[in-house]
């Protein structure tokens, strides 16, 4: 089973895409939808749909994992991630299989443990669990977006862990 995690933002969204084989998550592939800084903000969610879009297509997953949005700096911020989270899950409404909207704390218990980790023991729970390519991989992308890229395979994770849960209940 191939999971697409995303991490909503008007900026940088990251995405993680990862295989679940048994037990063992492996990485295949991350990055960041990265819009124009300054740009307007109609355009950022054009882009983001339509690279959304793009992802989709070309990856093929099985299904998606999207990160919830649950608090901002500001309220303007806040209102801002809602509308690019809007313009994700939009593209989202033509992908055939499940999408699994993930609170950041449910994310964040599914990797580490606890609710309350912070984004370094994430991108260390993933580095862990998909390997050395993982970390090196989101470092590449640079360190603005290193936990977009990180949190996104976070998600990922936690979707194939609900999915497995929901497989596992509903077989009893």
């Amino acid at each position: 089973m191939i999971a697409l995690g995303i991490d909503p933002g008007s900026h940088r969204t990251g995405w993680g895409l990862v295989r679940q084989e048994g037990s063992k998550y492996v990485l295949l592939d991350v990055g960041l939808i990265k819009t124009r800084a300054g740009g307007p903000l109609h355009e950022r969610l054009a882009q983001l749909h339509g690279d959304l879009s793009s992802l989709l297509a070309s990856k093929s997953p099985d299904l998606v994992g999207v990160e919830s949005v649950f608090h901002g700096p500001n309220t303007r911020s806040l209102v801002t991630l809602g509308q690019a989270r809007g313009a994700l899950l939009a593209a989202l409404g033509s992908f055939a299989g499940p999408v699994i909207d993930l609170s950041p704390a449910e994310v964040k218990k599914a990797v580490t443990g606890r609710g309350s980790a912070t984004k370094d023991q994430v991108a260390h729970m993933m580095a862990a669990l998909l390997g050395h390519a993982a970390s090196q991989k989101a470092e590449d992308l640079g360190k603005q977006g290193r936990y977009d890229a990180t949190d996104a395979l976070a998600v990922a994770v936690a979707a194939l862990q609900r999915r497995s849960q929901e497989h596992a209940l509903a077989q009893h």
